[in-house]
């Protein structure tokens, strides 16, 4: 310990740095962004990296097209990255994913640049730049599908850095407009309230805590109004619960937690260690908001007990900048090989997301979209049974009912054992809503993924709902199988019911 801290006694007694100068913002910034960049330059030759974007990009599609959050497409999540996706393909004109990958290369350095700040302010210029340097890194350590894609915590991740650097800076009605917004991109940014009211009370003590309170539901009332409040609370909270619920997969459950948890600390050791010696160092500075800014990330980590590996990058800025203070204070040669193992871990994950494709790769969705894509018009609608949104975006048609996938109806949700399927999983009143819509606008075309067997469909066949299949019998006839995926088209003489395009 006394050669890995052997500088600790020179730099405790230097005082902070001052904030970053306004004129070197840009300069840093674009040294980010081109280091992320280059970390994720397979955003531009991978399709797809998991089905979350896909599924983003066709309510995305369905927004672009006049449709409306949470009444023509919903996800159990905030608005934000929707509208986000559908404001990134209408500036660019296609649904092609490299287009929000680039504004997620955005977000990271965004973020990153933000820990350079507050570093360099609670310390020295040299923690800030090792707390972005790590961040950076530790963003694409893990498997691609985590690692690489535009999803909801990357873009969360700046807007839950902004508010502890608001809050340290007692900026305290800022600080709760960023939990806002964090948590409107994901829910699990309100949980960075910890650590903001944490330092509310502990600078402005009951003000600081109303005013950080009241910035935090002010923007939220606001989108509630925009969108429907019924609708925010049933989709982003209410709706959740048997997302949230444990259920009979306990063991399966812990078992995961177990496996993604030692996956991450293996691919972000250099991130991680520094921790064994941070509360041993001796920081003079009082860091707690750092350790509660982290419990609330393990939070909702395992809010949902699933377990994904992109949840786990909420944990990234904490633990960045408690690295980086423990890094600032040991010898050149630990500090130097300690973000150079970064690096290098950032740098294969990075080569391994050209080709590799782990946990068995994306299914096929690629024929089955050529064959809709040639035989469906545009205001035809199509049905795809099961979880498989590639098909939507990959086709550019849109859905029949409001569901990018049967999990609603089903009761299924990814991170649970193969077949652990019960209707009280199932999300209040969809299969109601899933018939109302099929209705509305019957599909063209009714692609049934459960003979493919891909993502548990086979658990889950169409002659589990009686009513959706009475439907399919009455209405469709079968055409062909494509890649294992059944698909059926509607008969010429099937009634129109109430379709309205």
């Amino acid at each position: 310990m006394s050669t890995v801290l052997e500088r600790s006694d020179v730099t405790d007694s230097a005082p902070p740095s001052p904030t970053l100068p306004r004129w070197r913002l840009p300069l840093v910034f674009g040294a980010l962004l081109l280091l992320t960049v280059g970390l994720r330059l397979p955003a531009f030759t991978v399709p797809v990296f998991n089905s979350d974007e896909t599924f983003l990009a066709t309510q995305a599609e369905v927004i672009n097209d006049g449709g409306r959050l949470y009444h023509d497409a919903v996800d159990r999540k905030p608005p934000l990255v929707p509208y986000l996706y559908a404001a990134v393909f209408a500036v660019t004109g296609s649904n092609d994913l490299s287009g929000v990958r680039v504004v997620a290369m955005f977000s990271v350095a965004l973020t990153a640049l933000l820990l350079v700040a507050e570093g360099r302010r609670r310390d020295s210029a040299r923690r800030g730049w090792i707390a972005g340097l790590l961040f950076v890194f530790a963003s694409v350590c893990f498997a691609p599908q985590d690692g690489q894609a535009a999803n909801f915590e990357v873009f969360m991740l700046p807007f839950a850095t902004a508010a502890i650097l608001l809050a340290r800076r007692e900026r305290f009605a800022s600080s709760g407009v960023a939990v806002a917004v964090a948590t409107l991109a994901k829910q699990t940014g309100a949980v960075t309230l910890l650590p903001v009211l944490y330092l509310a009370w502990r600078f402005r003590k009951r003000r600081g805590v109303v005013d950080a309170g009241a910035g935090f539901v002010m923007p939220l009332a606001l989108v509630a109004l925009l969108v429907g409040p019924a609708q925010l609370l049933f989709w982003a909270v209410l709706g959740n619960g048997s997302y949230l619920g444990i259920g009979s997969a306990s063991a399966y459950v812990l078992g995961l937690f177990a496996l993604m948890s030692i996956a991450f600390v293996l691919c972000n050791l250099p991130v991680v260690a520094p921790l064994i010696w941070a509360r041993k160092s001796r920081i003079e500075r009082d860091e707690t908001d750092l350790w509660l800014w982290l419990l609330s990330g393990v939070v909702a980590v395992a809010v949902g007990f699933r377990f994904f590996g992109h949840y786990y990058l909420q944990l990234l800025p904490p633990l960045c900048l408690i690295a980086s203070g423990v890094l600032v204070r040991v010898s050149d040669r630990v500090r130097v090989g300690t973000i150079a193992a970064a690096g290098f871990l950032a740098v294969g994950f990075s080569t391994i997301g050209y080709f590799a494709q782990p946990f068995g790769g994306e299914p096929q969705y690629q024929e089955v979209s050529r064959f809709i894509e040639s035989n469906a018009s545009q205001r035809d609608r199509i049905l795809v049974w099961g979880a498989l949104p590639e098909v939507y975006w990959a086709s550019n048609r849109r859905p029949a009912t409001r569901f990018a996938s049967n999990s609603f109806v089903t009761g299924h949700w990814g991170g649970r054992p193969q077949g652990d399927l019960s209707g009280d999983l199932a999300t209040p009143n969809a299969l109601g809503l899933f018939l109302a819509d099929f209705a509305a606008h019957p599909p063209r075309f009714v692609l049934d993924t459960s003979p493919a067997s891909i993502r548990d469909a086979q658990y889950y066949p169409i002659s589990k709902f009686p009513a959706i299949q009475a439907l399919v019998d009455a209405n469709y006839h079968y055409v062909q199988s494509i890649d294992g995926i059944a698909v059926y088209e509607r008969n010429t003489n099937a009634p129109v019911f109430g379709e309205t395009g």
